[in-house]
């Protein structure tokens, strides 16, 4: 389970702002049952809401929209605190250009995702660009503290098969203009 789930999880059960329950996360080293009592310690775990019952169309109106701003807000507090969080990873990791074993560019993954999300011009641009980098030797890596080395492996691969099928292709078109092909 990854941290946000957990802050999530937390915060449900807690029934205490997202804010706190990562809070408590963190202060207990992100252990989910330490950050529980210590929540229930500082008196921050708030039961359920008193349950009413509703007579008229208008306090059911009143309670309906209440209770769905409240999540529709939750809902929005979420998605930017994922939008930030990612951005912080994003921050800390890098996309690694190389060619012959030397570092050519390396820059967070951030400024790679901005440069696709640029309208009509960043997909296709960096897509061109990478397979011309394959095409003359370039290699590409990630680095930083959230990168596994399977993310590495998985595109020394790819990068290893790319390199093969261009080879290949090249020797072809040498048989077929009639020079001799190295064997």
């Amino acid at each position: 389970m990854d941290q946000m789930e957990m802050v999530e999880k937390l915060r449900a059960k807690a029934n205490v702002s997202y804010e706190e329950a990562r809070e408590a996360l963190e202060k207990s080293d992100w252990d989910m049952l330490d950050a529980l009592v210590k929540l229930e310690a500082e008196g921050k775990v708030k039961d359920g809401e008193e349950k009413k019952e509703y007579t008229t169309q208008e306090e059911v109106k009143t309670f309906y929209v209440k209770t769905n701003g409240r999540e529709a807000r939750d809902g929005l507090a979420r998605l930017w605190n994922w939008v930030k969080e990612m951005v912080k990873k994003g921050n800390k990791n890098q996309f690694v250009i190389s060619r012959k074993g030397e570092e050519i560019i390396a820059m967070p993954i951030t400024v790679l995702v901005l440069l696709v999300l640029i309208p009509h011009v960043g997909l296709p641009t960096i897509l061109i660009a990478l397979f011309l980098g394959l095409v003359l030797g370039a290699r590409y890596s990630f680095r930083g503290p959230d990168i596994s080395g399977k993310v590495n492996d998985a595109m020394n691969t790819a990068q290893e098969k790319a390199a093969n099928a261009v080879k290949i292709q090249v020797e072809v078109n040498q048989d077929e203009n009639g020079e001799n092909k190295a064997e």
